[in-house]
């Protein structure tokens, strides 16, 4: 049965025995319990590991191949005094990854540069060109952050001049292999064994960080000469969440601590980054992926990334808070030029793409702009549940941005369509790419080959996942706060969602500027609480609310206003109810 948005509910069934263990073990109540083990969490001390977020359960840098070798040539560096060149990725993993390094490479009094290519005329990752500028510059070690790995070509390079080059990458391997670099320090690689794999950019930077600064204690250095980098962890905060990597293992250990240490940072360029998005007292993972991340992107989609760079860098306030303003401009700009994107690719859409015969979508234009097409590839995909992919033309060639969907995997796809591809890079779920304009229609017939080969068509039927069932009259603060050990939400570890069963909706008001959200009260028994529904007006004006039972999915929201809190619930999905139903 699919609810009145058209989308087919999984409620998830974890085994009763491991929630029962985790719910008397820890004392919890049987919902969060059955959250843990949604997650992958089945066991008392892993359970712990995630809700006291304990640094002393983070892994030893060194059981990361290569690592050894970076911090050897780090340390020899330090000690020639010899300058170094971070040399990094424009969106905001990368820029928060030299950023890092660079303010950590500063508190070792090392000089320390960082190169930040220009999107449009430089393209992605390393470059010839830019190899050769650092080394003319006077740089003997180059550490690339977020980016690297597929740069065979340009290391060589490197080598051949005298430069050496530490990769720091979390990208997959590209099929010519490992870069010739001193050190490759990437989990992806197929040698590698460190414990936890999904380390952002600024993740691999914090490693090296800590390595090599263990590296320099063992070599005798006092404790009070080494740096203190848990104050850099709100760059690992801001970098891991707009990158949308999972808040599991170490992630979620250092993405706690990150955002205690960015809701307090004193950095000046964080400082007028909060101030310019309105970002006040405590920051979360929702002001981080709502406000400060796509501020810091829209510099980098536009070509102009090297503001973000230097504001992250800033060491005065005044400048940090010109660089903020002109981030803010960029941004107003990025999101005007974002909806003409997504504007051609509708009506691309609407004249070239069969929504009955297509499993991927692809659309090429010489309007879309090279930056925003990723954020407008998701956007289709939110709405039409494709795998999309947007490629932005210009003289011949295209530059194209891909976001998926559960079970297809992009850059597996784009592997299997290689050969329409002048060069390819990402994840499974997103993924980016050059190509000639004449082998645009190829790969779009290629592309759906492979989605014929992978997608049924329930596959193409969005999902909305359901943690447990929970009666109104369960809902709590002592509940909400016990779910909170679980924060911060994100990739991996997704906001928890609930299911209440036969619920009445009453007093239901439409709200917005245009009249579009809804906010009502659910009862169900002895339950009541109030709710709001953000793009629920059509759905609701469908159905008859004053008879009729719903089942609703939703999430657990703690309103804060005039320093009184209130629980409410957030709609996420709405259905017809049958009392004796599954939500399967």
């Amino acid at each position: 049965m699919l609810s009145l948005s058209n989308k087919k509910w999984c409620l998830a069934e974890p085994p009763a025995e491991t929630v029962s263990l985790l719910e008397r073990g820890l004392q919890l109540p049987t919902a969060v319990a059955m959250l843990l083990v949604n997650r992958g969490v089945t066991s008392e001390e892993s359970a712990k590991d995630l809700m006291e977020a304990d640094f002393n359960r983070l892994h030893d840098p060194f059981l990361m191949t290569g690592m050894q070798q970076a911090v050897e040539r780090v340390i020899l560096a330090l000690q020639q005094k010899e300058a170094i060149t971070v040399f990094c990725d424009y969106d905001v993993d990368g820029v928060t990854s030299a950023a890092f390094l660079t303010h950590f490479f500063r508190d070792l009094n090392c000089p320390v540069e960082a190169y930040l290519p220009e999107r449009q005329s430089e393209g992605y990752g390393l470059n010839c060109d830019a190899v050769r500028k650092i080394r003319e510059g006077g740089a003997g070690l180059m550490i690339t952050a977020d980016c690297g790995i597929t740069g065979v070509k340009e290391v060589a390079l490197a080598n051949e001049i005298g430069l050496d080059v530490i990769v720091t990458d979390h990208h997959q391997v590209g099929g010519e292999g490992l870069p010739p670099a001193i050190a490759v320090l990437n989990p992806h690689r197929a040698d590698c064994a460190y414990p936890y794999r999904f380390l952002s950019g600024v993740g691999l930077a914090f490693k090296l960080a800590i390595a090599v600064r263990n590296g320099l204690h063992s070599a005798g250095w006092s404790k009070e000469r080494l740096p203190n980098l848990k104050r850099h962890l709100d760059l690992f905060a801001l970098g891991t969440i707009a990158d949308v990597a999972p808040l599991t293992g170490e992630n979620h250990i250092l993405t706690v601590h990150g955002l205690e240490m960015l809701s307090t940072t004193a950095k000046p360029g964080l400082v007028a980054l909060k101030e310019t998005a309105g970002i006040v007292g405590n920051v979360d993972a929702r002001s981080v992926g709502f406000g400060l991340g796509p501020r810091l992107n829209a510099a980098g989609r536009l070509g102009r990334a090297d503001s973000g760079l230097h504001l992250l860098t800033s060491t005065d306030l005044k400048e940090a808070k010109v660089l903020a303003r002109e981030l803010e401009r960029t941004n107003t700009e990025r999101k005007e030029i974002q909806e003409e994107t997504v504007a051609e690719a509708e009506s691309l859409f609407r004249s070239e793409i069969n929504i009955q015969k297509d499993r991927v979508i692809v659309l090429a234009s010489e309007i879309f702009h090279p930056g925003v097409i990723g954020i407008a590839a998701s956007r289709l995909v939110d709405k039409y549940h494709r795998p999309t992919v947007l490629i932005a033309l210009e003289a011949g060639q295209g530059k194209g941005s891909g976001r998926s969907i559960p079970r297809f995997n992009l850059f597996k796809a784009f592997t299997d369509c290689a050969g329409h591809l002048v060069q390819f890079g990402g994840h499974a779920y997103a993924a980016g790419l050059t190509i000639q304009e004449e082998q645009i229609e190829a790969f779009r017939n290629a592309m759906n080959e492979v989605g014929h080969q992978y997608l049924k068509e329930e596959d193409l039927i969005p999902e909305v996942r359901v943690d447990a069932v929970l009666d109104l009259e369960e809902i709590n603060h002592s509940l909400y706060s016990r779910m909170a050990l679980l924060e911060p939400f994100g990739a991996e570890n997704p906001v928890p969602c609930f299911l209440s069963r036969a619920v009445k909706l009453q007093e239901v008001k439409l709200i917005g500027k245009e009249k579009n959200h809804v906010r009502f009260r659910a009862s169900q028994g002895r339950g009541r609480i109030e709710g709001v529904g953000f793009g629920f007006a059509e759905v609701f004006e469908s159905v008859d609310v004053a008879t009729e039972l719903f089942d609703i999915v939703y999430e657990l929201n703690l309103n804060t206003w005039n320093g009184r809190e209130k629980l409410e619930i957030k709609l996420v999905d709405i259905r017809l109810s049958e009392k004796s139903g599954s939500a399967e």
